[in-house]
């Protein structure tokens, strides 16, 4: 059962946690923090710078709202004005010309109740900001205060000549003049007739709709100054809105310059060169930069491990020639005009016996250099066994025979030398002409026989395949 972790693993663990949690930035080159806390900072900005203008336009752009929907509540105002004013002056003059008392109550409905006058100058009042708006509604309303105290007359008058028992309150206060008072039924309507369809009365209603259009005017003007004000900050809101969007693309390309210039473009470079199995060049941002190294590090490692395990596959421990392996091979391969010579070294155990090991070692390696000395760079030495050696001499033929059978004889005399402080040692060569690479192993075959050929012969010695056969 696994006990629980005591005070200073937790405190271990907390620490290791805040560790991991420190910004991953601080692990930035300075070249990428610089490139990201700049990007983090200018994209705020303009989102900031964004929203703001965003803003900006959402509130110009109510506001213009507002100043449609007053342009039409005025427009209304002054329709609903003069309809109103047109109703109460025909239904006034019904009543008089008519005496049918329907006209009467719809005139003090729409009066009293109703009130559409009222409301309709209520609302060019609160849309009127200038002093001489303001001046004008207020002889607009005077005048139609004055112009209702005509027709409430008119209609007292009338109502009098028609003998009605029960006034309306607004009628009932109303005190006729003396004159008026003591004029008979007849009269009095003529007298209202003459209130209503006068010519002060229409030049009132005139003066009436002077003021209401002057207001209107001055009230459109303001509204169209106020609208054409606000298009003006709309359209450099929008202008702001371009060149916000604009320095945000910039900011972008500029960002994605900057990752395909430091991290995609030296990855594709690197992706090239390990298809290639090639070593990278530094290039891009600092931490690729490192990975490259760490990667050429484990590549220079690994090339030479490669080239270790590649010479200690095809060469000899001892001798450093290559071995049989590397002679299979060889032979597999094609060339015109080949001679192989395989060679023994004469009684080789009796030196393991009389001398040791370590002397038999030292002989085998004094052959091998004696033979990779004498022999072009472009021939091959071999270490095929034991005591065995092999060379393939290439671009050769059985032309050459006694100019072989000299370098042989040299190196015979080479190793006879005791100057060097190993005992004298003798070889064994056998030699064929032909061409590696048959699959028959004839060419191996025949240098074979040469050198059994010479062994019977008593060693120390050259032949030739040729020989074999005459022999």
């Amino acid at each position: 059962m696994q006990s629980a972790p005591t005070h200073t693993q937790q405190e271990s663990m907390e620490g290791q946690g805040n560790r991991t949690l420190l910004p991953i930035m601080c692990r930035f080159s300075p070249r990428m923090r610089t490139i990201f806390i700049v990007a983090v900072v200018v994209a705020s900005l303009l989102a900031i710078f964004a929203l703001w203008t965003m803003r900006q336009v959402v509130r110009i752009q109510t506001r213009a709202s507002g100043i449609n929907t007053a342009y039409q509540a005025c427009q209304n105002a002054v329709d609903e004005l003069q309809q109103t004013s047109d109703f109460l002056t025909g239904e006034a003059r019904a009543f008089v010309a008519e005496g049918d008392r329907s006209h009467l109550y719809a005139y003090l409905t729409e009066l009293q109740q109703t009130n559409r006058r009222g409301r309709a100058i209520d609302t060019l009042s609160e849309q009127a900001t200038s002093k001489e708006a303001v001046d004008a509604l207020k002889l607009a309303r005077q005048y139609s205060d004055e112009l209702a105290e005509v027709e409430l007359y008119a209609l007292r008058l009338n109502a009098e000549a028609l003998d009605m028992d029960e006034l309306p309150d607004v009628l009932a206060v109303i005190e006729l003049t003396k004159e008026d008072e003591a004029l008979s039924s007849a009269n009095k309507t003529k007298r209202a007739h003459e209130l209503l369809f006068g010519n002060d009365y229409q030049e009132k209603k005139l003066d009436i709709r002077d003021q209401v259009q002057e207001c209107s005017v001055l009230l459109v003007e303001t509204l169209r100054a106020e609208l054409n004000e606000n298009n003006e900050r709309l359209m450099t809101m929008m202008t702001l809105v371009r060149v916000n969007v604009i320095l945000i693309v910039v900011v972008l390309l500029l960002v994605i310059g900057a990752c395909v210039f430091l991290l995609l473009w030296p990855m594709s470079m690197y992706e090239k060169n390990i298809r290639e199995n090639d070593s990278l060049q530094p290039a891009g941002a600092q931490e690729l930069r490192y990975m490259v190294d760490a990667y050429n590090d484990m590549y220079a490692k690994n090339e030479v491990r490669t080239e270790s395990l590649s010479y200690e596959a095809h060469n000899d421990a001892l001798t450093g020639l290559l071995n049989r392996g590397a002679f299979n091979n060889l032979l597999t391969e094609h060339r015109e005009g080949s001679a192989l010579l395989l060679v023994d070294v004469d009684l080789f155990k009796h030196f393991n016996d009389d001398y040791g090991h370590d002397m038999g070692d030292a002989i085998l390696v004094e052959v091998a250099a004696t033979l990779y000395g004498s022999f072009r760079s472009t021939d091959y030495v071999c270490r095929i066994g034991g005591d065995e050696f092999a060379v393939i001499m290439t671009r050769v033929n059985s032309s050459l025979k006694k100019e072989i059978g000299y370098k042989i004889e040299k190196i015979q005399a080479f190793l006879r030398d005791t100057s060097n402080g190993l005992p004298p040692t003798t070889i064994s060569v056998g030699v064929a002409f032909g061409e590696v690479g048959c699959t028959d192993d004839g060419l191996f075959q025949d240098a074979d026989k040469a050198l059994y050929l010479v062994k019977q012969r008593g060693r120390d010695g050259y032949g030739f395949a040729d020989e074999v056969d005459e022999a």
